[in-house]
């Protein structure tokens, strides 16, 4: 299970050492406070940290979204004891609120997918710090360009967004007809790590449910 979630020859690598100590390699998929959701070779489980992994863990070194990790593993449990974290090849941060400092929001994430709608919403500006985020983080960009069927002219706005892309491939479809969607085919392949960003209604929900080809998000009107 765990190659769906990209697990490689270059990660066993890695692993060797944990492996040698009896541990599993598990990857976060979800977070939720002082719980992990983890995928393993046994399945989906919850994890938690080892009193000595919460006690000597570095600020930014707990696990984020993304994460590869070292647990222990019990049969009559349904949970993983945390024990150790993988070295990051990227990582998404931003600023801790009322602390100053930084938070690892997700890591270890392949291609970002900069989303925006070619409505009267569309902020060039925006996404020019979108691509500053993600080649911050060391994944790459791509900017994918929403809700065609209601641009007048989506080739000419791709190309005014193309000027400010320094490089990055700039994609216009439409998740609602389809159109489009088979240009994201290079950038999601099996053992790839992708992530959408964009701003409230951007067509992010919309654009992952016709990837994923049933409904895995709520869709909502755009907000004002």
């Amino acid at each position: 299970m765990i190659e769906f979630f990209g697990w490689s020859d270059a990660l066993q690598l890695s692993f060797a050492p944990h492996a040698a100590q009896g541990f599993e390699p598990a990857r976060v998929i979800a977070h939720h406070r002082g719980l992990w959701r983890l995928a393993t070779r046994r399945g989906e489980v919850a994890g938690r940290l080892s009193g000595r992994f919460a006690l000597e863990a570095a600020p930014g070194e707990h696990p984020v979204v993304g994460d590869w990790l070292a647990v222990a593993m019990h049969d009559a449990s349904a949970e993983a004891m945390i024990h150790a974290l993988l070295p990051r090849t990227s990582t998404f941060r931003r600023r801790a609120a009322g602390e100053g400092g930084v938070q690892v929001v997700a890591a270890n994430i392949d291609v970002a997918l900069l989303v925006a709608a070619l409505n009267a919403d569309l902020n060039v500006r925006r996404l020019e710090r979108y691509l500053v985020a993600a080649r911050d983080s060391g994944a790459q960009p791509v900017i994918v360009l929403t809700k065609a069927d209601l641009s007048t002219d989506p080739k000419s706005e791709a190309r005014s967004v193309e000027s400010i892309a320094d490089g990055a491939p700039v994609l216009a479809l439409s998740a609602l007809t389809g159109r489009g969607l088979e240009g994201l085919e290079a950038w999601l392949k099996p053992g790839v790590t992708s992530v959408l960003l964009g701003s409230s209604g951007a067509g992010k929900s919309t654009l992952l449910n016709a990837l994923a080809g049933r409904a895995l998000m709520d869709t909502g009107a755009i907000r004002a």
